[in-house]
């Protein structure tokens, strides 16, 4: 799963051992990484380059940095939670992540395993799709200056966040992290273990922004993640974290009945 150092170290027959990523699945995942990683830094030099007599007010500025936190950590909980809730290692594309992700609630520790090179370049593959279009249009000037400054400035913030959101979940794993990290999951602006943590009780599903945990603290709060659940089990019928339940069942760790579970026993 994460190279021969870490799979010597598994038991023979581990459940959730994966082979390596192919020569053309590595190769995929540095186009995806150096796509990105171009885009941004054109996106700075663009903010760099910008008049000051087009620059927005600077309170805007200041809230497009602190929108891209926010959207960074709002997407790596969409993420967390999706493979959380749905999916099953049955399916081939999605696979290794989900082995990666069940892997996590039984052998927590085990993050600590997986290297930043075999997450980045799929992170990169995201962060590219979610801002590439904006960030294009904004600085092919077919939005007014002044806004293309505002997306440019958010997707740049966002986009390195969301690739490096599993180095951050680490730190909320990590029982002692280097002072300028602690300073930082003091202050709220990283995930702290105190707030990952309570991920790891229950039959984790809530906190699952890994970024700093904002979304958490509001959208999270206010029901997107069950709403989001309810939909989809209404439209498809499929059961949320059915496949995780059945992981946790396995290695005899105890499940809670989900709300929905304890109304339709009572009937």
């Amino acid at each position: 799963m994460s190279g021969a150092a870490a799979r010597s170290r598994r038991p023979p027959g581990d459940p959730f051992e994966v082979e390596d990523y192919s020569p053309r699945e590595l190769r995929f995942h540095l186009l995806g990484a150096g796509l990105n990683g171009a885009l941004v830094v054109g996106g700075l030099a663009w903010l760099a380059v910008t008049p000051r007599a087009e620059l927005p007010a600077w309170p805007w500025m200041v809230a497009a940095a602190l929108l891209g936190i926010y959207f960074a950590d709002l997407a790596s909980g969409i993420l967390h939670w999706a493979f959380d809730t749905w999916f099953d290692a049955d399916i081939a594309f999605v696979r290794r992540m989900v082995l990666q992700v069940r892997e996590h609630h039984i052998h927590p520790q085990r993050i600590f395993d997986i290297t930043f090179y075999h997450d980045a370049g799929t992170l990169s593959w995201i962060a590219l799709l979610v801002t590439g279009l904006a960030m294009g249009a904004a600085m092919l000037g077919l939005v007014p200056r002044a806004a293309g400054f505002l997306i440019v400035e958010t997707a740049v913030t966002f986009s390195p966040l969301l690739v490096f959101m599993l180095v951050f979940h680490k730190c909320g794993h990590r029982p002692k992290n280097p002072a300028p990290v602690r300073w930082l999951q003091a202050s709220g602006l990283l995930l702290s273990p105190r707030h990952h943590m309570q991920h790891h009780g229950g039959n984790h599903d809530f906190n699952y922004c890994i970024v700093n945990g904002w979304a958490d603290r509001t959208l999270g709060r206010l029901g997107l993640f069950r709403g989001l659940e309810w939909v989809i089990e209404r439209t498809t019928g499929a059961r949320p974290q059915r496949d995780d339940h059945e992981w946790l069942r396995r290695f005899n760790r105890k499940v809670q009945p989900r709300p929905s579970q304890l109304r339709q026993s009572r009937t």
